[in-house]
């Protein structure tokens, strides 16, 4: 057994233009619960801890390298084309000159294997160090071997290569043992191997699992690794194969939820939650929820039915979200959200804070206790404590001339009356009022009463005398 005294590496591979999934982007970009695909295997990686994360790119090249610009802007990685492409072995051919003096391990996996967790990966780094091999590759159990490679074993269990299937004796297609394309390779032992690699196949191309035949003809140490569950090691070919691999992750979820963290999910087959959200003890999920980010919801809490929480939200304690739209916001203990809230990015809301039924809240602070019931727009504003904000209020935050938002500011203990207009910037003072109907545009000193309203004017007899010039109207037309 080795310590781990050497550096890591990975490679991923994603050249492949996934022709299955009738896409115009790659395939590694379509998502699994909230991230990409190639996200997930970048984050199972980073997870184990590798250094250097050297991904082979070929079809859309460009939307990969825009796509890691912007969503893994710190990643240590860089980019190799693989043009053409001529099989797993010539896309290792392509980082080559980039490793330069490296000596230690590469781990190269495929991209577009969405369920792929640092914990397989991490088991199969563990045996290929503790067997101090120069190829140790990734296995997996199937009930269906199709054409995949077969391992091959002796009665000792020793690993002895692999035979693809076009190549496998009728008792070798029986072994129900695949090679799953990912593995891991000691360097620069392997690179003698990689380099005489022979495309004298059907397809013209290099293969990295002739690396295994490599290290057994010159006595090289040869291991395997095997992933108890074959659906964490599985690639997506298809949109159909994408959904079946989405399922499985939140059948893996709600188990982890429910075993672990004592969540009670109602319906798991109309449930969607994504592995990073985490759930307090005791919370409820209704059917109908799909919660996918950075989300992170305390105990106690009702979710749902038909919620959707994305993005880097935090709710808290004894909280309820019934039939609404979180994204990218705080909400703090006890708060009530919906039916039909729309709580948008950048909010802040405190405790046991109350926001109804056609409500939309953007970029806004909320105070304890304070509510806003039903049919309001708060944009861009700060709402203090006790505060109550009346059916129909909208902050009026936007100049369409300069293209500028401007702030509203909502006292502790004030109040807005139905159907109020605020035209930002604008402050109402604590504890003031501001009539119902009324248009604000300057700000209401503290404990003032607002009325911006025209003043109402009752004509008597109304109603008989337009009726009666309808009857005159109508007799005239005769």
């Amino acid at each position: 057994m080795t310590e781990r005294n050497r550096p890591l590496r990975a490679v991923i591979l994603a050249a492949g233009q996934g022709k299955r999934m009738k896409s115009s982007k790659p395939k590694v970009l379509h998502e699994v619960l909230g991230l990409t695909i190639l996200s997930r295997v970048i984050n199972a990686i980073n997870a184990v801890g590798a250094e250097h994360i050297h991904i082979v790119v070929g079809h859309e090249s460009t939307q990969i390298s825009e796509f890691l610009k912007s969503s893994h802007e710190h990643l240590k990685c860089s980019l190799h084309l693989q043009e053409p492409q001529l099989g797993t072995g010539h896309a290792l051919m392509q980082v080559v000159p980039e490793l330069g003096e490296f000596h230690g391990d590469l781990l190269v996996t495929v991209g577009d294997a969405p369920l792929l967790s640092a914990e397989v990966l991490g088991a199969l780094y563990r045996q290929h160090t503790e067997d101090d091999a120069t190829v140790t590759l990734l296995s997996t159990v199937v009930e269906d071997s199709k054409n995949y490679g077969r391992v091959l074993r002796d009665n000792s269990g020793i690993v002895l290569g692999i035979v693809e299937d076009k190549d496998a004796t009728p008792e070798q297609k029986k072994i129900n043992e695949i090679n799953t394309a990912i593995y891991c390779f000691k360097w620069p032992e392997i690179e003698t191997g990689l380099a005489g690699l022979k495309n004298d196949n059907k397809q013209g191309e290099y293969y990295l699992p002739d690396l295994a035949a490599w290290a057994v003809g010159r006595d090289l140490k040869l291991s395997a690794s095997i992933a108890e569950d074959y659906r964490e090691v599985a690639g997506i070919n298809s949109r159909l194969e994408l959904a079946e691999a989405t399922r499985h992750l939140r059948d893996l979820t709600v188990e982890r939820l429910s075993l672990e963290s004592g969540v009670t999910v109602v319906d798991p087959q109309s449930t969607w939650i994504a592995p990073e959200v985490v759930i307090g003890q005791d919370t409820t999920v209704l059917p109908g929820c799909y919660m996918v980010g950075n989300v992170r919801i305390g105990n106690h809490c009702l979710i749902g039915p038909n919620a959707i929480i994305k993005g880097d939200v935090t709710i808290g304690d004894a909280a309820s979200v019934v039939l609404s739209v979180v994204l990218d916001s705080t909400i703090g203990n006890g708060c009530k959200i919906g039916p039909f809230s729309h709580i948008r990015e950048g909010n802040q809301l405190g405790d046991a804070v109350r926001v109804g039924n056609f409500v939309e809240l953007k970029k806004t602070t909320v105070g304890n206790n304070t509510n806003v019931s039903h049919l309001s727009y708060v944009g861009d504003a700060t709402l203090g404590s006790k505060a109550n904000i009346g059916a129909g209020t909208i902050t009026a935050n936007y100049d369409h001339l300069t293209k500028q938002k401007h702030a509203t500011v909502v006292g502790d203990g004030a109040s807005t009356g139905s159907n109020s207009v605020l035209v930002a910037p604008v402050t109402v003072g604590d504890e003031a009022v501001v009539a119902a109907g009324s248009v604000v545009t300057k700000n209401v000193p503290p404990g003032a009463l607002a009325v911006s309203r025209a003043r109402q004017e009752n004509k008597e007899g109304w109603t008989v005398r337009r009726r009666e010039l309808a009857v005159r109207s109508s007799n005239k037309d005769k």
